[in-house]
């Protein structure tokens, strides 16, 4: 697994099918949460506000 920096780089690190969908899921949650923290914990996107909000990431095969 590469390390990565923030939530832009791990999903351009991400498999070319699962772009776009982990862009549309990174959307909802900013707009249902704006005031949310976005940042990588555990090698994975991670979303807090007021404890953990939400983590996700891309399983293999792609199954979003």
């Amino acid at each position: 697994m590469n390390t990565v920096n923030s939530v832009d780089e791990h999903i351009e690190n991400s498999p070319q099918e699962a772009r776009e969908k982990l862009r549309q899921i990174r959307k909802i949650i900013k707009k249902v949460s704006p005031n949310s923290e976005e940042k990588i914990s555990y090698g994975m996107p991670y979303y807090g506000y007021c404890g953990r909000l939400v983590y996700f990431i891309v399983r293999y095969p792609i199954s979003i």
